[in-house]
């Protein structure tokens, strides 16, 4: 027994030197995920006017992707599906999450890259943006990561470490869940000091580490060496290009910490950006720049989702190589599972282990199909085809037809730039791709534009103007009484938005009419903050000038949370009138648990009919 029990120890002993050994032998990850970087935006990538000789060096020393996609056109969806290994869809998050804490996000029983690399034996750090929940249950430390540090919404004032879109005095900088503080300390290098300092503690390996950069993203708040480097250029450029070498020199430390650390050679580091550059108002309507293809952040235009995406392996993987094949983000997961030789991988994904496309280039990839889903718009890519659903272009470039646009059939070889819709002539290929649309899992019926004829009503093209001053950017009051129901998406054109202001117009019916009832379509999209009316009021009047016999309807239903859709509202009267005036009053102020909280929400208003 005396001895069973020493060579019990021993055993033990010589597995633990095993373990080890085995441990050492495994490198390090290192996986940097920038935020709204634009397609072409690295010199490697043939930007002429931006500076990136650390990115550039990356490239160099690695594998540069030319055909990289991520698997949805904003943050959160194209992070869980990184994490997760599959589409939004599977992973359970399908838009941007919710700012509210409290408020889950990515559900909790999703095994993660984290969890993965955790349970072959790694030590796991999270840095930086999250913007996958904001429960315990959804937070970085429950979904697999031992450390975390950084924000947990999507964006945040650099310096002060407050919520960027909503307040007043929403604080958002916690490590390891504990809310904490550092006012005025510049967050980029706040989470570069976390990085190096995490490499260093851990450099006897292995380590995964999700460095979430939270740059380019909007406040473009880049440091005065950079504003400076870059004054000549216009604005937004300007700004931006100084935010992505802030980018670039911060990533320059962490390479030239692991060469002084030795473990460069260990060390397996992916970039790639989680979505194209923002066009939003406060990015200053851009400054990224999408180089020769279409569209922008929140498009599934090329645009939006084919972006920039290094993995470099020193001594492992071949050097300086450019690659033309097709990848899309879920596909990290697999990939670097192979890498790693992991022995605990997850099984029910729907990324492809590339690997060995990385290890022989000139391989084609495994991955010749792949789907996305965005809102209402949706793609099939399958080789040289792209295949579009209600495409969306939030640029001010161009702009989408959604009448003859609506499926949208793109030649990629020959048409990269996505100028010009060839479904008329390839009927055969469109229906096609629309029956893998149906067979992937997620495709809808429902989601395949289908032709239909105007709604003919009393109200039908005729004259309408505003009472109410418009927002200039919805402004085409004409679309209220076209006869056509718009999509469920806000910026299809079909809509005419108020934010916190009532939208309130006259109808002439060029004649006096009988009138029994006035309905009107709204759009529902809480996560855009949309929400429905509060009142609906119409009035009637044979001069145009006094109004009377005041029909209303106040909407009483509970909100719906997560939720997009369209509705209508109406009233019924037995008018006789010339003129009718339609006023539809928004919500004063979203509820606390709403995307919106504390804020006025909008209203979207597409079809009036009048029967």
């Amino acid at each position: 027994m005396k001895y069973l029990k020493i060579a019990t120890v021993i055993i033990m002993f010589l597995s633990g030197i095993s373990f080890l050994l085995n441990a050492q032998d495994k490198p390090n990850v290192i996986f940097i995920y920038i935020d709204d970087q634009g397609s072409i935006d690295l010199n490697c990538y043939g930007a002429k006017d931006l500076y990136t000789p650390n990115f550039d060096r990356l490239a160099k020393e690695g594998t540069r992707f030319t055909q990289a996609y991520v698997a949805a056109p904003v943050c959160a969806p194209s992070r869980a599906a990184l994490l997760t290994g599959k589409y939004p869809q599977g992973a359970g998050v399908t838009r941007n999450t919710s700012e509210v804490m409290g408020t889950p996000g990515m559900p909790g029983d999703q095994y993660t890259m984290a969890e993965m690399f955790r349970d072959n034996g790694y030590k796991t750090v999270h840095i930086g943006k999250w913007h996958l929940g904001m429960s315990k249950d959804t937070g970085p430390n429950a979904q697999g990561f031992d450390y975390s540090f950084g924000h947990l919404r999507g964006c945040i004032d650099n310096y002060s470490h407050y919520f960027y879109w909503a307040g007043p005095n929403v604080h958002d900088l916690y490590e390891n869940g504990k809310e904490v503080f550092f006012e005025g300390q510049y967050f980029p290098d706040l989470a570069s000091d976390k990085a190096l300092d995490y490499v260093e503690k851990f450099k006897d390996g292995p380590f995964f580490m999700f460095y979430a950069i939270n740059m380019p993203h909007y406040p473009y708040q880049p440091t005065k060496r950079w504003r400076d480097y870059y004054k000549n250029l216009d604005s937004p450029r300007r700004d931006y290009a100084a935010f992505v070498s802030t980018i670039d020199e911060r990533v320059g430390l962490l390479l030239q910490m692991l060469d002084d650390l030795g473990i460069r050679d260990n060390t397996i580091i992916v970039y790639q950006s989680d979505n194209g550059h923002s066009v939003e108002d406060r990015a200053m309507g851009g400054g990224g720049n999408p180089g020769p293809y279409r569209g922008a952040k929140g498009s599934l235009f090329e645009g939006g989702i084919r972006l920039p995406a290094i993995i470099s392996w020193k001594g492992s993987l071949p050097e300086n190589v450019v690659n033309d094949e097709m990848l899309l983000n879920v596909d990290w997961m697999p990939t670097l599972a192979n890498l790693c030789n992991l022995k605990i991988r997850p099984k029910a994904i729907d990324g492809i282990d590339l690997s060995p496309m990385l290890l022989h280039p000139g391989e084609t990839s495994k991955r010749k199909e792949a789907f996305w889903k965005y809102g209402t718009q949706w793609i099939v890519h399958k080789g040289k085809w792209k295949l579009l659903g209600y495409p969306k272009d939030p640029t001010s470039k161009t702009s989408v037809d959604m009448e003859k646009d609506a499926l949208f059939l793109v030649d990629l070889e020959n048409d990269v730039s996505e100028r010009n819709n060839v479904a008329d002539s390839h009927p055969e290929i469109v229906k096609e791709l629309i029956g893998d649309y149906l067979n992937w899992g997620y495709g809808r019926e429902s989601d395949i534009p289908k032709k239909s004829k105007p709604i003919e009503h009393k109200g039908f093209h005729k004259p309408i103007k505003a009472i109410s001053k418009l927002n200039p950017k919805y402004s085409n009051i004409d679309v209220l009484l076209d006869g056509k129901f718009g999509i469920t998406d806000f910026s299809s054109g079909q809509w005419i938005g108020q934010d916190g202001k009532p939208l309130e117009v006259v109808v002439d019916l060029e004649k006096t009419t009988d009138i029994s009832a006035v309905k009107v379509n709204y759009l529902y999209s809480d996560g855009s903050w949309i929400l429905r009316p509060k009142r609906l009021e119409v009035s009637f009047s044979n001069d145009g000038q006094m109004f009377k016999d005041l029909a209303e309807k106040t909407l009483t239903e509970p909100l719906q949370k997560g939720q997009d859709f369209t509705e209508s509202v109406s009233v019924s009267t037995k008018a006789k009138a010339r003129y009718v005036k339609i006023k539809v009053t928004n919500i004063d102020k979203c509820p606390e648990t709403f995307p919106c909280a504390g804020n006025a929400p909008w209203i979207f208003i597409d079809e009036i009919l009048i029967n």
